[in-house]
């Protein structure tokens, strides 16, 4: 009696100190302190540095010049020139570069969000998994330590010579064979454990538990709203970006070069101030610079296009293979309950009495093994799938 109230203490004791990992939990460290989310941060911050340094204008130039001066007639001296000299963008040409720039920038990080998006299903679907290798593991060793009590009757039973050195060795050896797969399912439902802690940043400590609660439901039939939001308004920004370039290339001016010296002469000062303008239509550049941006907008319209059919026809496929899963573990979980309240209750009624064979026996509790095995493996199955239709289907959280 004491060692129970000192087990249940010390189960207390772990409670009270366990860290409990729900789902949410788990995406909420990932996105605070995983290295995806790091990257894809500063990578925004680069390339919104990086536009800017493109679109800064160019600097003023500072131009020196001396010369020693020798006339046939008159003194001879120094002569020198300076001067500032700047490339001027005509106004608006440089805040059109930057948004183009910006859009096209924004279009990339809504597609390298894509790639969080998939870790992030990947991380639920972990997640499932594991809790999946948890239930196992927990459902086996029930059934491993009632095939021990029952090892232990039959050993009694031996004793007394009420059943063969045949019946006990078959139990025997069956036993054994539910050991090493109870150890082969513990060492499973561990790798998932580490797998899930390693990828969702979470500190590798005994005390860590994970919910479990929380797993989405099994369902036949998967609703979704707004499919592909991150493709689209990737797709709007790149179509934006190709229009702008074709505005900013539809400028006959859009810079002038501007200059002011001071010249001194042996015997004069001057001060000059000159403009250039470059004449685009001298050369073909600006009409090819429209041309191209023609081209990547078709080129654009047309990718976006065949990328959506394939979208709509992997998601098909999936909600398909979805109803399949969901179908398959109902079918199976009403075997399993008329198998557990009916028929197996039978089988070890008829076992005890020596009604039926060890054999027999035996083979029923396979049975029972082998549809159970086959629920989690739907299970599995169904959630990769699932998790894999959130990612084509680009919805962030959805239960």
């Amino acid at each position: 009696m004491k060692l129970r109230y000192i087990m249940y203490a010390l189960l207390l004791m772990h409670g009270a100190y366990a860290s409990t990992y729900t789902l949410d939990k788990v995406l909420a460290s990932i996105k605070k302190d995983g290295a995806l989310t790091k990257a894809q941060y500063y990578e925004r911050l680069s390339l919104a540095a990086k536009n800017r340094a493109d679109t800064a204008g160019d600097p003023f130039s500072l131009t020196a010049a001396g010369a020693h001066a020798v006339p046939y007639i008159g003194k001879s001296g120094t002569e020198y020139t300076i001067g500032l000299s700047k490339k001027m963008m005509m106004p608006g040409v440089l805040s059109q570069e930057q948004r183009i720039t910006q859009l096209s920038n924004d279009a990339y990080m809504l597609e390298k969000e894509m790639e969080l998006l998939d870790f992030e299903n990947g991380m639920k679907n972990l997640y499932h998994q594991h809790c999946l290798d948890a239930q196992k593991y927990r459902s086996f060793r029930a059934s491993y330590l009632d095939f021990v009590k029952l090892y232990k009757k039959k050993e009694k039973a031996y004793l007394h010579q009420e059943i063969s050195k045949m019946e006990l060795i078959q139990l025997e050896t069956e036993k054994n064979r539910l050991y090493a797969q109870l150890q082969a399912l513990k060492m499973q439902q561990r790798i998932s454990r580490q797998r899930l802690m390693i990828l969702g940043n979470i500190p590798n400590k005994e005390s860590v538990v994970f919910s479990c609660r929380d797993m989405y439901p099994v369902q036949s039939r998967v609703d979704y709203k707004e499919p592909f939001s991150l493709s689209k308004k990737a797709y709007e920004k790149r179509i934006q970006s190709t229009e702008d370039r074709l505005k900013r290339y539809s400028r006959s001016v859009d810079s002038i070069d501007t200059y002011v010296q001071y010249i001194n002469e042996l015997d004069t000062e001057r001060y000059a101030i000159g403009v250039s303008i470059p004449l685009n239509f001298t050369n073909r550049r600006f009409e090819e610079e429209r041309a191209a941006a023609m081209y990547k907008n078709s080129a654009l319209q047309y990718e976006f296009k065949q990328k959506m059919h394939q979208k709509r026809s992997a998601l098909m496929e999936l909600r398909s293979q979805l109803q399949s899963h969901a179908l398959m573990i109902n079918a199976l979980r009403k075997n399993e309950y008329d198998y557990t309240q009916k028929l197996f209750p039978m089988v070890q009624k008829s076992f005890s009495l020596g009604e039926i064979s060890v054999l027999e026996y035996l083979m029923n509790r396979q049975k029972l093994y082998q549809i159970r095995q086959a629920i989690y493996a739907e299970k599995e199955a169904y959630y990769t799938t699932l998790f894999r239709f959130y990612t084509i289907s680009e919805t962030k959280d959805k239960k």
